[in-house]
């Protein structure tokens, strides 16, 4: 599959906001990790927690995707290049059927492990963090409300 390239500038931008939010995940799972009984799992999670964002099949439209993102946030106007739009569809349903702290993962939520949940909500609580927002940040959070457990106070 041939994918459009993307800017050094957009690359750099993902590479850093990425990083970023997976160094926010670790943390927030490093807490958990010593606060819990499940002390080894959460920190593997920790250590894999959005590997695949960097494998062939997402790097690339990951960062188009962010660069959309950025884009709307500062409201500049974006537009995907011919067929980006598709690839970036497909990245994120492969990112999310291949990774456990996503509830596609599964074919049913409610066979999300207690670890499951916990890289899920500080996933979640990286988000916030990341956009300064109190709560959820996916509207699907408010499928899975028995989720909802506060760590961003320890995170911060």
């Amino acid at each position: 599959m041939t994918f459009a390239e993307p800017t050094p500038e957009m690359v750099a931008f993902y590479e850093r906001r990425t990083n970023e939010h997976i160094d926010r995940v670790r943390r927030c799972l490093s807490v958990m990790a010593a606060s819990t009984e499940h002390t080894e799992p959460l920190n593997e999670r920790a250590r894999l927690h959005d590997a695949s964002k960097f494998s062939p099949a997402e790097r690339i439209p990951y960062i188009w995707l962010t660069e959309f993102h950025r884009c709307r946030r500062s409201g500049e106007t974006f537009t995907y290049p011919a067929g980006v739009e598709e690839q970036v569809h497909a990245a994120v349903e492969h990112h999310m059927t291949e990774n456990r702290h996503h509830p596609d993962y599964h074919a049913d939520p409610n066979d999300m492990s207690d670890v499951d949940l916990i890289e899920m909500v500080c996933d979640w609580t990286a988000m916030a963090q990341e956009f300064d927002v109190d709560g959820p940040t996916r509207p699907s959070a408010n499928a899975y409300p028995s989720t909802m457990i506060s760590v961003s106070s320890f995170t911060r």
